[in-house]
């Protein structure tokens, strides 16, 4: 705390310094004044030639004649004068401030010059009038002998004049004082000069003192908006009462009193007026600081607020000799405010010193003006307006606020991103919670519909009407868990539609028929008046059937007896639809906040039902997506009519389907499963089933029969990833919401290794899963709970059957490779051992053999998806280079740099098309020799091996690397290369890396587990 003090006291030290600098520069730049002697009453400058920027101050021996008003006398002969320093006041003379007499001073100027002169006047107390060469020029007030005869009036004059022929200029002025007991007369130093200096002077001074009053406005206008549209802050309030005192006491008593030009504001209500503003600014600085929090003053305070506030009552009646009398106790009562300001500013710079440092600033800006205002008043200084120490204090208050409004800001913005966060969590927990809801459905509904179909010919017709209900209820709860999830989905996505030609009468008699056994329980009677060739509507189908649930199953809620009524009639191009009930009725306040999300009215109707008070806000937005209307019809203790609107479909358009067609389709839909096509390969396909629910894991192994899948199921994305790697599995099941590693990690980690194509991966969602974020992490489908096994089946049949298209492709690119044996090779290799046959038989022999070994390798089918040892690998390399380097000669160099590589097994055929490539597309596309190096390097330590095929050979551009590993380069060994890379990825999960140069030579390699 010491350390912050002393940093303070250096900062403000250097702040005070550099406002008294910047303030002595301006009085320097501005004070080009000029202090001629005046002796005698005469000023003699007729060797002076004054220029439009100089001024000369007329301080000095003025004629004065005490209570004589010269220019009324009949004779000036006979009066009697003193000298009188100016700027000095007569009381000294008059022996009292009170009453009149007349300054005189002669003024001798070049005859020779014919110009304007100026006379700047700021200040006679406190009536004056001003004669020139015996003209009267100006005044301000009324002199008079008497005090019943004056009027008082104190404003600068600004007087322009000619000197007479003899270069004389007589000034003289008539002053009376009857009202202010201070020093009176000339009491400030008059400037004179050319017309143009004056001019120049008194301009600028008003155009600064307009441009503070300016700024001053901006602040307090804006600062009492702000006020008023606000949370009504006191320190905006008071402080826009600041700067409305301030800027009014300017406008009344300081510099050019600009006020007195637009008002005419007698002398007493003047002096009033500026004294009262003096308190009320000392009243609302006090309380744009946190001052009651000072321990004792808040004691002290409303005996000082009572006090501050009667003394302003009381000033508003004093006479001007009385409230100069009282300036003592003004005087205190500022001293209390600057005091108590200074402390309350101290401690909250104490509290918060970054914060409050510019608090302290202002204060020390206000205090420095005032104190040179001062000094400049008493050393009878007149200078341009200087606002920049109130400017500074006004910025720097300013800064105190933005800073806090940023701060504010900052914690408002942590706020919002902590309640987003929090509706984030919201969200996942109604996503979670719909999960966790749906996973027993799923089982339940799953489970239900398997015993149904495998037991459909012994269960009994009760038996089976209870696993209908069970059936039927399940999907209602499937109803009410997508509505909980709907409003989340609607204020964060707009759902698309799939809008259809659909007929209503079906639509409303499934919902009364799903919503029955709700009725059955309180005796309604469910009557659906929607006529059977009522016209066809435009809409989604799904949509329609969630807004009519949702708005008669809210009928049902609130109805004790009588029933429920759907209807419907035809406007124009569009359809109203009723859906009416006998129940308590809608209070007219709740009218008001019926479509609102989480809005129920069962305080007053005293229901017990339960509910989100969700279903009539999601209908609305529903509604309004289809482009239609929703209301509602109702008084309290009567029934009540929702009421929306849907487009009508196009005559042409309206063909709806019979009855018996309908039904027909149903019935084909529940045996779908037995018209579903076996997969056409006789081979069993493997599925890996993954869900943290075994419970919905046994329903679905409940509906995929043995004899058509193999199924393997694991609780657990890890024990997923172990399964993979056994065997081979033609579909990945898993479910999103999953602990530690969630569907959508799990189904990256599986495309980290296998394609798309390679492994299929199917994703169960809640119905409230980010789908996009589902195929980004690479899974070629999902299906919603709770499952329909017709459609899951479909679904995964055809996954199984594209994967098995793709490997098959691959199988066929394999055995192309092996079968990729050029002409030209075999032409070659014969033609070699013809030659050795004449003088090297051993040689014919040995190559004979080797290439024996090569062709037999080649085609050995039954390996192409098995992992085969290195050293089998490798042999199949030697017995193609050794042919080759018999064809070539030393053209072609080998180098086998290769550490121990016992127990290590590679893909079939995944180094020898790499050595194939390097001589073929490398060394024989560069002239003189070339060099292939087979590497094999052991990483012990993380249980790898690097096997890497260099050449020096021609290289490749290193645009035309990532095509060659996307087998778009178009060249012969481009499907050789691919197959690599793929059959790479399908064991390792990662794949070649290439590193060319051109003319310089490629480097090929790859690692593999060991």
């Amino acid at each position: 705390m010491k350390k912050n003090y002393m940093q303070l006291g250096v900062i403000l030290l250097l702040f005070i310094i550099c406002l008294s600098t910047f303030r002595m520069v301006w009085m320097g730049f501005f004070q080009n004044e000029i202090q001629p002697e005046i002796q005698n009453g005469v000023l003699d400058i007729q060797s002076w030639d004054l220029g439009d920027k100089e001024t000369l101050i007329l301080d000095g021996e003025w004629q004065f004649y005490p209570s004589q008003f010269i220019m009324e006398e009949v004779s000036r002969a006979g009066s009697e004068s003193e000298l009188l320093d100016v700027p000095e006041g007569w009381n000294d003379i008059l022996n009292s401030s009170f009453g009149y007499g007349t300054y005189r001073l002669q003024i001798k100027v070049n005859p020779d010059l014919d110009q304007n002169y100026g006379l700047y006047i700021p200040s006679i107390r406190s009536s004056s009038e001003v004669y020139v060469n015996g003209r009267k020029l100006s005044s301000s007030g009324k002199i008079a002998k008497t005090e019943e005869q004056y009027t008082a009036k104190n404003l600068p004059q600004n007087i322009v004049f000619t000197a007479d022929e003899e270069g004389i200029i007589d000034i003289v002025i008539q002053a009376a004082n009857y009202k202010d007991t201070r020093s009176s007369g000339l009491i400030r130093s008059m400037k004179f000069g050319t017309e143009q200096a004056i001019s120049n002077g008194t301009q600028i001074s008003s155009y600064f003192q307009i441009s503070i009053i300016v700024i001053f406005l901006i602040h307090a206008v804006y600062t009492f908006i702000l006020y008023l549209i606000g949370n009504r802050d006191k320190y905006l309030f008071y402080f826009s009462i600041l700067m409305f005192s301030i800027i009014i006491t300017s406008l009344l008593s300081n510099g050019d009193k600009l006020i007195h030009q637009f008002l005419n504001i007698s002398y007493d209500l003047d002096f009033r007026l500026a004294n009262m503003l003096l308190l009320v600014g000392c009243y609302a600085l006090l309380q744009c600081t946190n001052h009651i929090e000072l321990p004792y003053w808040r004691r002290i305070f409303p005996f000082y607020k009572w006090s501050i506030f009667g003394m302003i009552g009381i000033t508003a009646f004093l006479s001007i000799p009385q409230i100069l009398f009282l300036f003592p106790v003004y005087y205190l009562f500022a001293f209390i405010v600057i005091v108590v300001t200074f402390c309350s500013i101290a401690r909250m710079y104490r509290q918060n010193p970054a914060t409050n440092l510019f608090l302290v600033l202002s204060f020390f800006a206000v205090v420095h003006h005032y104190i040179w205002d001062i000094a400049w008043r008493e050393q009878s200084i007149y200078l341009t307006f200087y606002p920049f120490d109130l400017i500074v204090a006004v910025v720097c208050y300013i800064t105190v606020w933005f800073k806090g409004y940023f701060q504010m800001h900052e914690e408002t913005k942590e706020l919002a991103d902590s309640l987003q966060r929090m509706n984030q969590e919201k969200d996942q927990f109604l996503a979670n919670t719909s999960h966790e809801f749906r996973n027993p459905l799923n089982s339940i509904l799953l489970l239900s519909k398997a015993v149904m179909d495998r037991e459909e010919t012994v269960l009994s017709e009760r038996s089976a009407g209870e696993l209908n209900t069970v059936l039927n209820v399940g999907k209602r709860m499937n109803l009410l868990l997508t509505d909980l999830l709907e409003a989340r989905d609607l204020n964060r996505i707009k759902p698309r539609l799939n809008k259809q030609v659909i007929a209503l009468e079906p639509i409303a008699t499934g919902v009364l028929d799903l919503l029955q056994l709700s009725s059955d329980m309180k005796q309604l009677k469910m009557v659906n008046k929607i006529a059977k060739d009522f016209p066809a509507v435009y809409a989604d189908e799904n949509r329609v059937t969630q807004i009519l649930f949702n708005l008669v199953g809210n009928a049902v809620k609130y109805t004790n007896q009588g029933g429920v009524t759907i209807s419907a009639v035809k406007k124009e191009n569009y359809a109203e639809i009723h859906v009416t009930d006998t129940g308590i009725g809608v209070s007219g306040e709740m009218k008001k906040r019926l479509f609102l999300p989480y809005e129920q009215d069962n305080a007053t109707s005293g229901m017990q039902e339960g509910g989100f008070g969700l279903g009539l806000s999601i209908t609305k937005q529903l509604v309004e997506l289809h482009g239609g209307e929703i209301w509602a019809s109702s008084e309290e203790a009567e029934k009540t009519t929702f009421t929306f609107t849907l487009e009508l479909a196009s005559p042409q358009a309206a063909v709806q389907l019979p009855e018996q067609s309908i039904q027909a389709a149903v019935k084909r839909a529940e045996k779908g499963e037995a018209e579903l096509p076996r997969l056409n390969d006789g081979q069993t396909p493997a599925v890996l089933l993954v869900d943290d629910n075994p419970a919905s894991l046994l329903a679905l192994n409940s509906i995929l029969s043995e004899d058509r899948y193999d199924t393997v199921a694991v609780t657990g994305a890890n024990q997923a990833l172990e399964e993979m790697k056994k065997r081979e599995w033609d579909l990945v099941i898993s479910d999103i919401m999953m602990p530690e590693i969630s569907g959508y990690k799990l189904t990256g980690m599986i495309r980290e290794r296998y394609s798309l194509t390679e492994l299929p991966v199917l994703l169960l969602t809640g119905g409230n899963a980010d789908i996009q974020a589902a195929f980004l992490a690479g899974a070629n489908d999902y299906i919603t709970k709770p499952v329909e096994p017709v459609e899951l089946k479909a679904r995964m049949d055809s996954l199984i059957t594209m994967k098995r298209v793709a490997e098959q492709q691959l199988q066929f690119e394999t055995a192309w490779l092996q079968a990729q044996i050029q002409p030209h090779f075999l032409f070659n290799t014969l033609n070699s051992i013809l030659a050795l046959s004449e003088w090297d038989v051993e040689e014919m022999r040995k190559l004979l053999n080797e290439l024996s070994n090569f062709l037999r390798s080649k085609f050995r089918f039954q390996q192409l998806k098995d992992l085969i040892p290195l050293d089998e690998e490798l042999n199949i390399v030697r017995s193609y280079l050794y042919i080759e380097q018999v064809r070539f000669g030393e053209a072609l160099q080998v180098k086998w740099e290769l550490e121990d590589y016992q127990g290590i097994h590679v893909p079939f055929l995944s180094i020898q098309p790499l050595v194939e490539n390097a001589v073929q597309h490398g060394i024989r596309n560069r002239q003189g020799k070339g060099t292939v190096i087979i590497r094999l390097k052991i990483d012990s330590a993380h249980s790898k091996a690097i096997i890497t095929v260099e050449d020096d050979g021609a290289g490749i551009e290193s645009a035309d690397i990532p095509k060659i590993l996307q087998g778009e380069s178009g060249s012969e060994s481009g499907v050789g290369i691919l197959n690599v890379e793929k059959r790479l990825h399908q064991h390792y999960g990662r794949g070649l890396l290439i590193d060319s140069t051109l003319n310089k030579g490629t480097s090929v390699s790859f690692e593999i587990d060991i």
